[in-house]
């Protein structure tokens, strides 16, 4: 669900990805057409290895794609396993019956699949990326970063003034964690992708 940004409750791992959007919004330039070396790309994340795994799974391989060719498999990816995740909460909501964990399920439901949710960003992403409109993917990729982190941060915030705040803090026992971990990754890659559109590389 787009969100604008309260310092209050934002992780410091999110606020990096932030301050790396409000960065991106230049012109693009011919970057996009770029072939890179997927080792280039992936040595900027955390993440090497399963970086790495992602990209050369690209069909045709990942030695001759561009820019966007990387960019347009990586966003269909992250489309997969928000696809993924939603199946494992309506299925974790029709049998949990903690209170607690409900609410947290739901709550992260309502996040990837409300109409201004995660999934809803990806359609209008993928578009804006055919367009070339690379200053408005990274604003759908701001709005994904936010919904995910607003799933995985739930309970946590205590604030009185969180716009996501719970009276009780819960650990969640579930796969959904790890899945939530899995979408941040990838959101992690595309935003490293996303850095060759722009002179700041």
């Amino acid at each position: 669900m787009a969100c604008h940004f309260n310092g209050n409750n934002v992780r410091p791992y999110s606020l990096i990805l932030t301050l790396v959007f409000a960065f991106l919004l230049f012109d693009a330039t011919s970057n996009a057409q770029k072939i890179v070396k997927v080792e280039d790309i992936c040595k900027q994340t955390k993440i090497f290895a399963y970086c790495s795994n992602l990209l050369n799974s690209i069909p045709g391989g990942a030695a001759r794609a561009d820019v966007d060719s990387l960019a347009h498999y990586t966003i269909e990816v992250l489309r997969s396993k928000l696809k993924n995740t939603v199946n494992l909460l309506n299925s974790l909501i029709a049998k949990t019956t903690d209170p607690k964990a409900k609410e947290l399920y739901n709550f992260c439901l309502k996040e990837f699949t409300s109409d201004d949710g995660a999934l809803a960003e990806i359609d209008p992403m993928q578009r804006s990326l055919k367009a070339k409109d690379y200053n408005s993917v990274s604003l759908h990729l701001n709005d994904l970063v936010w919904d995910n982190d607003l799933c995985m941060s739930h309970g946590k915030d205590k604030s009185s003034t969180s716009s996501h705040h719970f009276t009780t803090e819960f650990k969640d026992p579930s796969p959904l964690p790890q899945f939530t971990e899995d979408i941040f990754k990838v959101l992690q890659i595309i935003t490293i992708i996303s850095n060759y559109w722009f002179k700041i590389y």
